[in-house]
């Protein structure tokens, strides 16, 4: 007897493009382009905020991969000793029983891979999951140090306990849709007028459509064949200015996406015509969603750390000379803020 392999949030991603979304019987070849320009937005979305935070001095049994996925998907990891190990752990978990009156649980279950049994032995992964009670700061801060460490530290995603896989499913939608709309208006421009005849000249309207497409300089056709009797068109108002239109529209939920995520993003639409204010008021939406789920995990961490004796530290995954340099770049632009308004004073 086999018992079943628990699955994994990033199974959504290897089964969603090969099976449309769990419909292994997707016939529709337009539905499944959409779905997979979908799926790739998705992965690429994900990718994204999976690597958004880097960890310094995590031990060798906690992974800061599978941390973030668990955060992405579950919205909790649960940190805690375990003695079978003797090691600290960070593992998929869940909230058990009642909450107390700061709504938060009083003990947590821990969800593990699953044992793989055979034949009654049991093989492969052996992690046992637990019940184990909750470290509540406002209870427990002055207990014995033994008891401390038997205590479970729940780590979430932001302030709500929210997973972010909202912000990607919702804006890989709009993204894939507007995509595959660029992708047909595209194959459309090539040809905006679609031929029609009646049923006797289907054939030779197919072969002349073909080598339309096929880009043959001369088309050849059967004797007698009279294009103007038998060749209607209909105009599909394909209009060249809603390529821009489209395109910005992207960029703007691209963007939006982004300082959801508290990625950095560039307004593209009038680059030329930013102020500083703009360019400031981007910034700190940024920077406040960046806080929003930075100081979610840098609390854990402070219990985590206080607990066991380590020094974990969380910091957005920024390169420091990119910091310095939109340090640099800020300042300049205020610094010239600064120097028109001298100049107006002194006019």
């Amino acid at each position: 007897m086999s018992a079943t392999k628990r699955g994994s949030g990033l199974d959504y991603f290897i089964d969603s493009p090969l099976y449309g979304g769990g419909n292994g019987f997707n016939r529709n070849p337009g539905a499944q382009r959409e779905r997979m320009i979908q799926s790739m937005l998705e992965r690429n979305l994900a990718e994204l905020a999976i690597n958004r935070f880097k960890y310094e001095n995590l031990p060798d049994s906690v992974d800061a991969r599978f941390l973030e996925i668990c955060l992405l998907f579950n919205g909790l990891i649960v940190w805690y000793w375990d003695e079978d190990y003797d090691k600290l752990l960070a593992v998929r978990g869940s909230g058990v029983g009642a909450i107390n009156f700061y709504d938060n649980p009083i003990s947590f279950n821990t969800i593990g891979p699953g044992n793989q049994i055979i034949a009654g032995n049991i093989s492969g992964a052996t992690y046992k999951p637990k019940i184990i009670s909750a470290y509540i700061p406002a209870a427990d801060a002055e207990i014995n140090e033994e008891k401390r460490k038997r205590k479970a530290v729940g780590m979430y995603p932001n302030a709500l306990r929210v997973p972010d896989i909202d912000i990607i499913m919702i804006y890989s939608t709009r993204l894939g849709t507007i995509d595959r709309t660029l992708e047909i208006n595209t194959k459309n421009a090539r040809r905006n007028k679609v031929l029609t005849s009646n049923f006797n000249s289907q054939l030779s309207i197919a072969n002349v459509s073909r080598q339309q497409d096929e880009g043959v300089e001369v088309i050849q056709v059967k004797d007698g064949f009279r294009a103007e009797e038998v060749i209607n068109t209909l105009d599909l108002g394909i209009l060249p200015e809603s390529y821009d239109k489209l395109s910005i529209l992207r960029a703007r939920w691209w963007n939006e996406a982004m300082g959801l995520l508290g990625i950095d993003n560039a307004n593209q639409d009038k680059k030329e015509r930013l102020v500083a204010a703009e360019v400031g008021a981007n910034d700190a939406q940024t920077d406040s969603m960046r806080f929003v789920a930075l100081n979610a995990r840098r609390q854990a961490l402070e219990y985590i750390n206080d607990i066991w004796g380590t020094n974990i530290t969380v910091e957005y995954n920024v390169e420091v000379e990119a910091q310095a340099d939109a340090a640099r770049a800020m300042a300049g632009i205020a610094k010239a803020d600064e120097g028109k308004e001298t100049n107006k004073e002194v006019k």
